[in-house]
C-alpha cells in the first residue's frame, strides 16, 4: 500500500534537555502554537503538530504527561492543535530511558537505564500507553525514539542477536496492533534502529550502515540520522550537516530503504544545542534540499518564530512545486557520485520533460558539471544562493557553473516555466572564489607548520583546515577521520568550543575573524577550520594539537573571498 505524502511539525530544536537546558512544558507548546498561527498566512501549515522528547512523565509512565510541567494534563493543548486543523502527534522513547516508573521494575535492564521490551511489565505498559494515545488522546503521528532492541534484564543470558531479534518483534507487534486500530496513524522511527550506523563518515575504514528494510512492514519513515558535521570541513556548519544526510540517504537508499521511506529529519531552525544554535542560517537551503531527496514529505523541527515572512513564502513556493511534481508521480534518483567524495552530487525528480534538478558542490573548489538528461530543451535556475550559477542548456545537456560550497535548485522542461522560480536567499554568506595556496607543512612536535611564501590580497583571506585522522602522526595511514570535541551546554553555555581547544590553528601577527565550529557539538568534530586577516610573506600557520594520544593530522591553506 503507498504510504502517504505528510506535512509535519515537531517541537525538539525548540526545546532540548539532552544537550542545552531548555525543558519542553505546556506554556513552551502553547508558545509553538500561538507562533504557527503566523505560517497559515503563508500557506506553509502543517497536517500534523509533533510534542517531542520529555512530556512522558517519569514516575507514571506513557498514559501521562509530566506533571509538574502539564498540571492539568495534556487535553488543553490537544484541543488546541485539533481546533487549529491539525492532528496531535507524540515522541516515545522505545526501551524507556531515563524513566524510573516503580511498578515495571523486573523490566529494568542491567544498565539501570532503560528496561528490557523482553521481559517483565514494560512492553504491555508501553504498548497499552501507544494505543491509549491514539485511541483517547486522538494521536495520529508517532515517533519512536531510543531503543535498544537487546536490553536485557539481570541474568539473561541469552545471545546478543536472540535478544535483538525478539525485541525487534515486539516492536514490530506493538506497531501492528496500533494500525489495526488506527490504520490512518503515521508512523517514524529514530536513534537505535539501525544495526550499525555509520553516522555520515568519510574515509577508510568506515563499517557500512546496516539496517533492516523489513521494519517498513509497520514503519512510514525510517530515520537517516540526528543533524551533525560530516568529515569534509565547510565554512558553515548547517552546510557541513546538510551534506551528512545526503551521505547517510545514499547509503540507506543502497541498504535496500527506498527514498519515500527515508525520513532525512527534515529542516531544522532554533536556538538550542541539538541544531547547533544554527538560528534560521540556512534554512532555506536545508528545507528544499530535504524536499529533493525523495523523502515525499516536508517536516520542520525548532522555532517556528526564527522563519522570516521571506523564508515562509519561499518554503511554501518549494513545498508547491515538489508536491505538484510528487502529485504527479515523478520518482527520483541521486546524480553524481558519493556526496562528500566525488566533485558534486544531487538529486533529480522527473526528468528532462519536466524535472527538477538539485545540484549540490559541498567542495571550496568551483565546479563546472555537464549532464546529459534526455529531451531537456529548457532550464532555469530556481533557487540558489550567492551569485546566480551560470547556466547553459542544449538539446539533451545542461551546464552549470555552481562556486564554492554552492548548490542550487533547477527547473527542467515545464519547471523552467517563471511561475515555478523561487526567491533567492540573499542573507547566506558563500565564498566567492577559493584558490589553494602553494606552501609547504612540516612537522612540529606536536604539529604542523608552514610559512607563507608570498603575502595575500588585502581583500581575501586565509582559510585554513586541520582534520584529524585515528592513526598516529608517525604512520603514513590512510586513516578514518577522528571525531574530538564532544560536548554540550547543559553546564551552561560554551563561548570557547572543545575542538579549538583541542587542535588549535594560529597565523603570526593576525587576527581571527571566524571560526567553524563557533559553538559546542554534541556529536564533536573531525575537523576546525579558521579564517583570519591576510597575513604578509612569511607569516607563519601553526597548527597544535592537545590530543592525547598524539594523532595524524592533515591540513589545508586556503585563500578565499568572502
Amino acid at each position: 500500500m503507498p504510504r502517504p505524502i505528510f506535512t509535519a511539525y515537531s517541537t525538539w530544536a525548540l526545546h532540548d534537555e539532552l544537550g542545552d537546558t531548555v525543558p519542553l512544558d505546556e506554556a513552551l507548546v502553547l508558545r509553538a502554537l500561538d507562533l504557527l498561527e503566523r505560517w497559515r498566512a503563508f500557506d506553509f501549515f502543517p497536517q500534523y503538530f509533533n510534542i517531542d522528547y520529555g512530556w512522558t512523565d517519569p514516575e507514571l509512565g506513557y498514559r501521562h504527561f509530566y506533571r509538574e510541567r502539564w498540571p492539568k494534563g495534556p487535553q488543553r493543548v490537544l484541543d488546541r492543535i485539533r481546533a487549529m486543523g491539525m492532528s496531535p502527534g507524540l515522541w516515545y522513547a522505545v526501551s524507556g530511558g531515563r524513566m524510573r516508573v516503580p511498578g515495571w521494575a523486573a523490566s529494568r535492564a542491567s544498565d539501570n537505564f532503560q528496561y528490557s521490551l523482553l521481559e517483565g511489565p514494560f512492553y504491555d505498559a508501553l504498548s497499552d500507553g501507544v494505543l491509549h494515545a491514539a485511541e483517547v488522546w486522538g494521536v495520529r503521528f508517532f515517533k519512536f525514539d531510543f531503543v535498544d532492541f537487546a536490553a536485557a534484564v539481570p541474568g539473561d543470558t541469552r545471545p546478543f542477536e536472540t535478544r535483538y531479534a525478539l525485541g525487534v518483534e515486539r516492536f514490530v507487534e506493538m506497531v501492528a496492533r496500533l494500525k489495526r486500530s488506527v490504520p490512518e496513524v503515521i508512523t517514524i522511527v529514530h536513534c537505535g534502529f539501525a544495526r550499525q550506523d555509520s553516522v555520515g563518515r568519510l574515509g577508510p575504514g568506515v563499517p557500512p550502515l546496516a539496517a533492516d528494510p523489513a521494519l517498513l512492514e509497520v514503519v512510514d519513515g525510517f530515520f537517516s540520522g540526528d543533524p551533525q558535521p560530516t568529515d569534509l570541513p565547510a565554512t558553515a556548519i548547517q552546510r557541513s550537516s546538510d551534506l551528512y544526510q545526503d551521505i547517510m540517504v545514499r547509503a540507506m537508499l543502497r541498504n535496500g530503504f527506498p527514498l519515500h521511506r527515508i525520513e532525512d529529519h527534515g529542516a531544522m531552525c532554533g536556538l538550542t544545542n541539538t541544531c547547533h544554535r544554527r538560528g534560521r542560517e540556512g534554512l532555506r537551503r536545508s528545507h528544499i534540499a530535504q524536499l529533493a531527496r525523495g523523502g515525499r514529505r516536508d517536516l520542520f523541527y525548532g522555532d517556528p518564530a526564527l522563519p522570516t515572512d521571506d523564508d515562509l513564502r519561499g518554503m511554501a513556493s518549494a513545498r508547491r512545486l515538489f508536491l505538484d511534481a510528487w502529485d504527479r508521480g515523478l520518482e527520483c534518483a541521486p546524480l553524481g557520485g558519493e556526496p562528500g567524495v566525488s566533485p558534486w552530487h544531487g538529486w533529480l525528480t522527473g526528468g528532462g520533460r519536466r524535472g527538477l534538478l538539485w545540484l549540490v558542490n559541498p567542495h571550496l573548489e568551483t565546479r563546472v558539471i555537464r549532464l546529459p538528461i534526455v529531451s531537456l530543451a529548457q532550464a532555469e535556475v530556481l533557487f540558489y544562493e550567492g551569485e546566480r550559477p551560470a547556466l547553459q542548456t542544449q538539446p539533451d545537456e545542461l551546464t552549470v557553473r555552481l562556486g564554492p560550497e554552492q548548490a542550487a535548485l533547477i527547473g527542467l522542461g515545464a519547471y523552467a516555466a517563471p511561475e515555478w522560480i523561487l526567491p533567492p536567499d540573499d542573507t547566506v554568506r558563500l565564498p566567492r572564489a577559493a584558490e589553494p595556496l602553494s606552501l609547504t607543512w612540516q612537522p612540529t612536535a606536536d604539529g604542523l607548520r608552514a610559512t607563507l611564501p608570498a603575502a595575500l590580497p588585502a581583500d581575501s583571506e586565509l582559510l585554513v583546515v586541520a582534520c584529524i585522522r585515528e592513526g598516529a602522526p608517525h604512520l603514513p595511514g590512510p586513516f578514518a577521520a577522528l571525531h574530538v570535541g564532544h560536548e554540550d551546554d547543559r553546564n551552561g553555555l560554551v563561548t570557547d568550543p572543545k575542538p579549538h581547544a583541542l587542535v588549535s590553528i594560529t597565523v603570526e601577527g593576525q587576527p581571527l575573524l571566524a571560526q567553524v565550529p563557533s559553538v559546542s557539538l554534541w556529536n564533536g568534530t573531525s575537523w576546525v577550520l579558521r579564517r583570519f586577516a591576510p597575513p604578509p610573506a612569511g607569516a607563519v600557520i601553526t597548527i597544535q594539537s592537545r590530543l592525547d594520544p598524539p594523532r595524524r593530522l592533515r591540513a589545508e591553506a586556503w585563500m578565499v573571498e568572502m
